[in-house]
C-alpha cells in the first residue's frame, strides 16, 4: 500500500502566503488580504492535460453520436432521443451526489484526485459499448445496450469533470488568475476536440467501414484517457485548505446553491445559452451533410471553429481584466448572436461562409465557458462567506448537470424534430422542410438562448469590487481562527 501523504496545514496552502506561514502576525490580525502564490506552468499542465483526450471522447459523443448510431448502426431516431432524455434524468441524480461527496471526501490524495483517477477506466470501457456494440444483437437488444452504454459514459464523465472542474476554482483566491486556470484547461479541451472534429469524426463519416473505425478510436482513445489522468494525478498536488470543507447534508447543500442569487442568475444563464449552442453541435453533422452536401470539409468547417476558440482564449481573459468577467463575456455573446445570425442562411456548397461563421460562433463558445466557470468560482467565495462551507463540488456538479442537460434536451429535440418532418437517413436529397428543420435547429435556437442569456447576464451584479470584499471577509475570518489557535 502506498505511503499516505501528510495532511498539510492551511499555512502550507500553495495557493497563498499564510501570514502564519511568513511571521506577519500583524496582517493576520488586522485582517489583511492574503497575498497569492503566482501559478506555475507545471501546475497548468498538469491539471490540465486529461482534458485532451478526455474532451476527444467527450465531444465524439455529443457531436456524432446521434448521427452514427441512426445512420450506421440503424438504430431508430425517436429511440436515440428517448436514450438521451432518460440520459438526462440520469444525470440529475449522479452529478449532485458526485459533487457532495467530492466535497467531503477525506484522502491522503485530497478531495479531487480520487475521484479523477477512478473515472479513467470507466470511460474508456463505456466509450467501447458506445461505438462498437455487438454485430448479433437485435433491434431491441441494441437499444438496450446503447441505453446502457450513454448512461454508463454519462456517469464516468460526471466522476471526471465535476471534480476536475471543482479543483480548478480551489488552485488560487486571485479573482482573474482563475480565468488563466479555466483557459488552460479549456485550451487542452479545444486540443482534443481538433483532433476529434478535424480528424476523428470526418475518418468516421467517410470511413468505408465507419464501424471498425469507430472501434479502433474508442480503444485507443480509451487508453489515451487512463494514461494521461493516471500521469495527472500522480503528479498534480492538492491545495490542503479546503479539506473537510464541504456541505453539512444533500438536502442543506442544495439549498444553499439555489438560495445565493448570484448563483441562480448565472446558473439559469449557463443553462439557456448552453441549450442554443448544444443545439448546433448536436446537429453540425447533419447540416453539413444534408444542407451544405460537403459531409468530407467537416473537418475544414471544425477546423476553424476551433481555431477561432482556442485563438481567442487569451483575448478573453486579457479582456476580462481589462473591463470585467460580465462585460467580456456580453462581448462574446453579441458576437455568438451575429455569427448564428448568418449561419441560418447557409446554403448548399457555402464552405467559405460556414468557415467564416464558425469563427465567431468559436470564439464565442470559448468566452462563455472560460469566463462562465470564473465567475462561478467567485459565487464560491461568496457561498462560503454566508455559510461558512466550501462547496466547489456542489456549484460545478450543478454546472455540469445543467451543461449536459442543455446538450441532451436538444439530442432529444432533435430527434424528435427529424422524425416529424420526415427525415430519411443517408438520403442526400432531403426534403424542404427537413431542411429548413435542421437550418433551424442549428442556428436559431442558440441565437434565440443567447439573446435570453445576454439578458439575464446584464442583471449579474458579482463584479470584481464585490468579489474583493467578499475575499477581504474571508480573509479576516481565516486570521481570526489563526489567531484563535495560536492562543
Amino acid at each position: 500500500m502506498a505511503q499516505a501523504e501528510p495532511l498539510p496545514t492551511e499555512a502550507t496552502d500553495p495557493r497563498t502566503l499564510d501570514p502564519r506561514a511568513t511571521g506577519s502576525t500583524h496582517a493576520a490580525h488586522a485582517g489583511a488580504p492574503l497575498a497569492i502564490a503566482p501559478l506555475s506552468v507545471a501546475t497548468l499542465l498538469a491539471y490540465s492535460m486529461p482534458m485532451v483526450a478526455v474532451n476527444f471522447s467527450l465531444v465524439l459523443f455529443m457531436s456524432y453520436v446521434n448521427n452514427y448510431a441512426v445512420d450506421v448502426l440503424l438504430v431508430p431516431p425517436l429511440a436515440m432521443g428517448a436514450i438521451f432524455g432518460a440520459g438526462r434524468l440520469w444525470d440529475a441524480v449522479t452529478d449532485p451526489i458526485t459533487g457532495v461527496w467530492s466535497d467531503r471526501t477525506e484522502h491522503a490524495w485530497g478531495r479531487r484526485r480520487p475521484w479523477i483517477a477512478a473515472s479513467a477506466i470507466p470511460i474508456a470501457l463505456s466509450g467501447w459499448m458506445i461505438w462498437a456494440p455487438p454485430d448479433s444483437l437485435s433491434p431491441t437488444a441494441l437499444i438496450a445496450w446503447m441505453t446502457v452504454a450513454v448512461f454508463a459514459f454519462n456517469l464516468a464523465m460526471t466522476i471526471f469533470y465535476t471534480p476536475h472542474q471543482a479543483l480548478g476554482a480551489e488552485l488560487t483566491l486571485d479573482h482573474h488568475a482563475v480565468s488563466r486556470i479555466f483557459a488552460w484547461r479549456q485550451a487542452a479541451g479545444y486540443v482534443g476536440m481538433v483532433g476529434c472534429l478535424v480528424f476523428g469524426m470526418p475518418h468516421l463519416m467517410t470511413a468505408e467501414d465507419p464501424k471498425a473505425a469507430a472501434t479502433t478510436f474508442a480503444i485507443v482513445c480509451g487508453l489515451a484517457v487512463v494514461v494521461s489522468i493516471a500521469i495527472s494525478t500522480a503528479v498534480l498536488r492538492e491545495p490542503a485548505g479546503n479539506r473537510r470543507r464541504g456541505g453539512s447534508s444533500n438536502l442543506g447543500v442544495a439549498r444553499d446553491v439555489w438560495r445565493n442569487r448570484h448563483s441562480r442568475q448565472l446558473l439559469i444563464m449557463i443553462f439557456i445559452e448552453h441549450t442554443g449552442s448544444g443545439a448546433s453541435m448536436v446537429v453540425a453533422p447533419f447540416l453539413m451533410k444534408y444542407v451544405v452536401g460537403l459531409p468530407g470539409s467537416i473537418g475544414a468547417i471544425f477546423l476553424f471553429y476551433v481555431g477561432s476558440s482556442l485563438l481567442s482564449l487569451p483575448l478573453w481573459v486579457a479582456l476580462s481584466r481589462r473591463i470585467g468577467k460580465k462585460e467580456a463575456w456580453l462581448v462574446g455573446l453579441a458576437l455568438g448572436i451575429v455569427g448564428y445570425a448568418c449561419l441560418f442562411f447557409v446554403g448548399h456548397g457555402d464552405l467559405r461562409w460556414m468557415q467564416m461563421v464558425v469563427s465567431m460562433t468559436g470564439a464565442c463558445s470559448a468566452c462563455g465557458t472560460v469566463l462562465g466557470q470564473s465567475l462561478l468560482a467567485d459565487v464560491i467565495d461568496a457561498d462560503e462567506l454566508e455559510t461558512g462551507e466550501r462547496k466547489e463540488g456542489a456549484y460545478y456538479a450543478a454546472f455540469t448537470f445543467l451543461y449536459k442537460t442543455s446538450s441532451g434536451i436538444m439530442a432529444m429535440i432533435t430527434g424528435f424534430t427529424l422524425s416529424a418532418v420526415g427525415f430519411v437517413p443517408n438520403e442526400p436529397a432531403q426534403s424542404e422542410t427537413a431542411q429548413l428543420a435542421i437550418r433551424s435547429l442549428n442556428a436559431l435556437a442558440p441565437l434565440v438562448s443567447m439573446l435570453i442569456g445576454a439578458v439575464i447576464l446584464a442583471r449579474f451584479g458579482l463584479d470584481a469590487a464585490k468579489h474583493a470584499e467578499i475575499r477581504r471577509g474571508l480573509d479576516a475570518r481565516r486570521a481570526a481562527a489563526a489567531s484563535a489557535e495560536s492562543r
